[in-house]
């Protein structure tokens, strides 16, 4: 039977099919197929979140395909709607796609040449390279949690990820990355993403653990059960901010809460250096 509901949200699913259909069109036989991803396929999508999907593709986008992707992609963010310019995406190439590419080697970033795809940021009116989509998670989400919105099932386009892959890159990503703001935090000091930092810090741990990748819900839960307590009233406080669906990076950090969080951080960066991947 075909999959009639992709997200929580019926007005969403009409948005997101309607803009498969015109990639699709605009890309012809390059296009494979378009897949929801991120929060909206593992369960804690919340009306703060991103709205994350792929689209595949037989071959890299030519100048031309570039130049129309760019308009359809105007046209649609210049809708009056609560979704269209929260769209974030990647497109693949059916080979990148294969690939086993993660963003941190050896707890560095990892060289940007051959990683970078063509991509929309969430809330960016503009088509970039980047790798931001380029990892085992996407893949792994898209393949395990992935709701399709036109094309092939996505089990059949890539091979399972062995859950040991997904560790190793895991925990680079928590360790490089933990690396690189606690080093240089001020972009990080803003409302959003003082809870943010520990929601994310709580399920990359929990990921770590469990070889899957699960919700920011499922990562709080195991945080405070498994985590040093002190922590559990930090945890709480993120987990009620990211309700409030006006939180933003534009509002002002809370001075005590950023340290905190910076310091759970390098709490959770200590214990995943600490994580031995058999």
């Amino acid at each position: 039977m075909k999959e009639t509901k992709r997200t929580p949200y019926p007005e969403l699913d009409t948005v997101l099919e309607t803009y498969a259909q015109q990639l699709q069109k605009v890309l012809g036989n390059n296009f494979v197929g378009m897949y929801v991803q991120g929060s909206l396929a593992v369960g804690d999508f919340d009306l703060s979140s991103d709205i994350d999907f792929i689209v595949v593709i037989k071959d890299d986008l030519t100048a031309k395909e570039v130049a129309e992707i760019q308009d359809t992609h105007t046209h649609t963010y210049s809708q009056h709607n609560r979704w269209v310019k929260r769209f974030e995406y990647s497109f693949f190439p059916i080979h990148v796609f294969h690939q086993h590419s993660s963003p941190y080697t050896d707890g560095k970033p990892t060289a940007l040449q051959g990683r970078a795809l063509w991509y929309f940021d969430n809330g960016s009116p503009t088509i970039e390279r980047s790798d931001h989509c380029n990892t085992l998670v996407t893949r792994w989400t898209v393949r395990e949690k992935g709701k399709t919105l036109l094309g092939p099932d996505p089990a059949t386009l890539i091979e399972p990820i062995p859950a040991d892959d997904l560790r190793t890159e895991i925990k680079e990503t928590l360790i490089g990355w933990g690396h690189e703001l606690l080093a240089n935090p001020a972009s990080y000091r803003n409302r959003f993403y003082q809870s943010y930092l520990v929601l994310n810090y709580a399920r990359m741990l929990h990921d770590l653990h469990a070889g899957k990748i699960r919700s920011k819900l499922a990562g709080m839960h195991w945080a405070k059960a498994h985590l040093d307590p002190q922590w559990i009233d930090l945890i709480d406080f993120c987990w009620q901010e990211r309700q409030d669906t006006l939180i933003s990076v534009q509002q002002p950090a809370h001075a005590e809460v950023f340290e905190q969080s910076l310091a759970f951080v390098t709490y959770v960066v200590e214990l995943g250096k600490q994580y031995e991947i058999r």
